[in-house]
């Protein structure tokens, strides 16, 4: 507890003025330390002139205020027309003309400082350090340092001056998100500077130095050291590191971008070979007699037993684009490409988009999936679309003979239902093998020995796979792509299903693809690797319209090494900078006090508004009301087990659902779903009894749900946000709909 004191210092600055500019210097150098972790979210280095002269011009404008006593209207007109000054002409310069700001300059900031942070969670990070996305960091970096600096100036107190640099480096973690890797630079910084602060103002007695200043300076300094390199440390190597154990704001809130409806691209797959005459769809033109023998347009990781779907959330996308963490082994690869007639909303790409640049102006936004790395536009057609892309491509080389995969539980789920036909072959396939890679080697070559055929039934669910890998076995891409996914999956690697376009050879780089080229093949995550090719496809009977056989030369158990690419591809390699040690500040970092109340402030928060939820729903004016009240908040305790229940499904589809993940626990919520539709379609309202049982079958469901009073799950489900986002989503939903249809509310 920090002693009571005044809190407006009365000490003559004379006296005590080099600790006191050894106090704001330090709270201009834990300011900068926030500002350095927007280096995770912009790409380069352009950020960092406004972000710093935020810093320094928000610490000098507080000192002039504070060493000259202004009171406090002053002070925040000091404050305001400083920002305004900064952001004009530091960060809206082209609006700026003959030396004056303009209404558009007005305009700007205004907009800014209102939108600029959803903007900023709008878009894939790393992003272009445009005018409307730096405005944010540059409001958070001059309001810190300003308040900073004035809480040392004007108070005794010890702590306090620290929490706006703390809150500003929380804020900007989760503008930052989950991009993977630590900035050590502003980890030692704001830990270093903010420690510091706080023992230098701890340590200073009556505002006079003497020796138990001193002493205390002398003890307080190894702990200082000691909790930076603790920090430091912790940042590195505990799971957060990664990114992938990271809150990220965005995944509240509803993407961006969204792609035109459509099905799963592998159900036009047939129709696109079909087509005659063939329909020319893009060119593309690959730099530097690069090796690329496929273009990939989407990516689909998500089987429920009867198609392939994706579960990307899309961003705006920059020219830089995030790359994947787990590609060290890789070459880059430069294209053109050249949109004539392609259906929407996938853009064709070259292994993992790391840089686009499109010709002109899109029209349409332009999404990208960080964990995909696919393209999407709004467009439902693209017509005339010309840009550049460089990617980065994962070889089969030697080198994946001593690979791992990748641990990525997300990517090895399969629905229930898996037919014992396939458990079966899949256990027996991988028996061979001695090595991940040659296990899935083995699958690969089983399903390529089996007969191609483009006039096999169409479907790619477990009925369909049952039938081709036990019956005539003719099948074509479709079915052999989701083949290979369904049975590496169920002997426990992570694979997902690619589609796109086939490449043949071209002696001078340039590719003109068609329909005839559409195909389908399936991708294992590798460590070091990514997505790594594989090719179930056979050669059809007679035709040379597949690629060359991959693993054509691979013998199991131990499949040899490809052989090395040319000389020409081993020059398109790039050494890229390993992000492992540099970048964001792991979640360690934030563990201090201020931390601690921030997140007790959330958890709060997210507490009183669920039970603010939960009374509106038992309290709601009628019966029928109260009913569908009680069946709200059943789903939401469904939501909160991760059982997503869209707005669209009945009460009994959501019964349906809940008893196919949670069987007999879910027999609550079968048994209240005809009460709920009786509430809301009957004509009459339901009686008391019925409102009595609806509430005390959704009390039964959490008993179920959770058996123990004091469980982990309990009291993650107690915080869990999910329920709240869904309901405003819904709420909005219902606001949308124009067509008068009753709903359960």
């Amino acid at each position: 507890m920090e002693p009571t004191v005044p809190a407006v210092s009365r000490e003559k600055p004379n006296s005590v003025a080099p600790y006191r500019l050894t106090e704001v210097l330090l709270c201009a150098a834990a300011t900068v330390a926030g500002g350095l972790l927007y280096g995770r979210f912009f790409a380069g280095t352009e950020y960092l002139p406004p972000v710093c002269a935020a810093a320094l011009t928000g610490t000098a404008s507080a000192a002039v205020a504070g060493w000259r006593r202004w009171r406090t209207y002053s002070t925040l007109l000091v404050a305001i027309g400083g920002f305004v000054v900064l952001a004009g002409y530091g960060v809206f310069r082209g609006t700026i003309e003959h030396g004056l700001p303009t209404r558009q300059t007005a305009a700007e900031i205004v907009q800014g400082v209102l939108g600029g942070w959803a903007r900023m969670l709008a878009v894939a990070p790393p992003a272009d350090p445009g005018a409307d996305l730096l405005i944010t960091p540059v409001l958070i970096t001059w309001a810190t340092a300003f308040t900073a600096s004035t809480l040392v100036l004007r108070t005794r107190t010890v702590f306090v001056p620290v929490l706006p640099a703390l809150l500003a480096f929380a804020a900007a973690l989760l503008f930052v998100g989950r991009q993977p890797g630590v900035q050590v630079t502003a980890t030692a910084l704001v830990l270093g500077a903010a420690l510091a602060l706080v023992l230098l103002r701890a340590g200073r007695t009556g505002g006079e130095p003497s020796r138990v200043t001193a002493g205390r300076l002398a003890f307080g300094a190894p702990v200082v050291v000691v909790v930076t390199l603790a920090g430091v440390l912790g940042g590195l190597y505990l799971p957060p590191a990664s990114g992938a154990h990271r809150f990220d704001l965005r995944a509240l809130l509803p993407p961006p971008v969204r792609g035109t409806d459509m099905l799963t691209p592998l159900a036009g797959l047939k129709g696109q070979l079909r087509a005659e005459p063939p329909r020319r769809l893009f060119t593309v033109r690959l730099d530097g007699g690069a090796r690329v023998d496929r273009i990939g347009v989407a990516a689909l990781d998500a089987f429920d037993g009867v198609s392939w779907t994706s579960a990307d959330r899309f961003l705006v996308a920059g020219h830089h684009l995030a790359v994947d963490p787990a590609m060290t082994r890789s070459r880059t690869v430069s294209a053109r490409f050249e949109v004539e007639d392609l259906d929407g909303p996938f853009l064709p790409v070259t292994g993992r988009p790391a840089r686009l640049d499109i010709d002109g102006d899109a029209g349409q936004p332009i999404g990208f999936s960080a964990a995909s790395g696919v393209l999407v536009s709004t467009a439902p057609a693209l017509h005339e679309v010309r840009y550049d892309l460089v990617g980065e491509v994962a070889d089969r080389d030697d080198g994946l003979l001593r690979a791992s995969p990748s641990a990525a539980p997300e990517y090895t789920a399969l629905p229930g239902g898996l037919p014992p036909v396939l458990d079966a072959l899949a256990r027996q396939l991988t028996a061979t093998g001695t090595t991940p890679y040659g296990k899935l080697v083995a699958i690969e070559e089983h399903l390529r020995g089996l007969p191609y055929q483009l006039d096999a039934q169409p479907g790619h669910s477990y009925a369909a796979l049952t039938r081709l890998l036990t019956g005539s076995g003719e099948g074509y891409a479709e079915q052999h792509a989701s083949a290979f996914a369904v049975l590496a999956r169920a002997a426990g690697f992570p694979a997902r299903v690619a589609v796109g376009y086939r490449l043949g050879d071209s002696p001078t780089g340039t590719h003109t693809v068609t329909t005839r080229d559409a195909h389908a093949w399936a991708e294992v995550r590798f460590d070091g690797y990514g997505w790594v090719v594989f090719e179930p496809t056979g050669m059809p009977t007679g035709s040379g319209e597949l690629p060359d056989d991959p693993a054509a030369a691979e013998e199991l158990p131990e499949p040899p090494a490809v052989p090395p690419p040319p000389a020409a591809d081993r020059q398109d390699k790039a050494v890229r900078p390993r992000s492992d040690r540099h970048g964001v500040l792991g979640d360690a970092a934030l563990v201090t006090g201020v931390a601690m109340g921030v997140a007790a402030l959330v958890v709060t928060s997210i507490l009183a508004m669920k039970a603010r939820r939960r009374r509106r729903h038992r309290h709601a004016p009628g019966n029928a009301a109260r009913v569908a009240g009680a069946w709200q908040e059943a789903v939401d305790r469904l939501t909160e087990r991760g059982i997503p229940m869209p707005a669209s499904l009945t009460a009994h589809e959501v019964a349906d659902r809940a008893t196919s993940v949670l069987g007999a626990a879910a027999d609550p919520v079968v048994r209240l779903a005809p009460l709920t539709t009786a509430a809301v379609y009957a004509p009459d309202e339901p009686d008391d009894r019925a409102v009595e049982q609806a509430w005390q079958l959704e009390a039964e469901l959490r008993r179920r749900l959770y058996p123990r009073r004091l469980s982990w799950r309990r009291l993650s489900a107690g915080v869990d946000p999910r329920p709240l986002v869904a309901g405003r989503r819904a709420a909005g939903e219902r606001r949308r709909d124009d067509r008068g249809n009753k709903v359960i509310t």
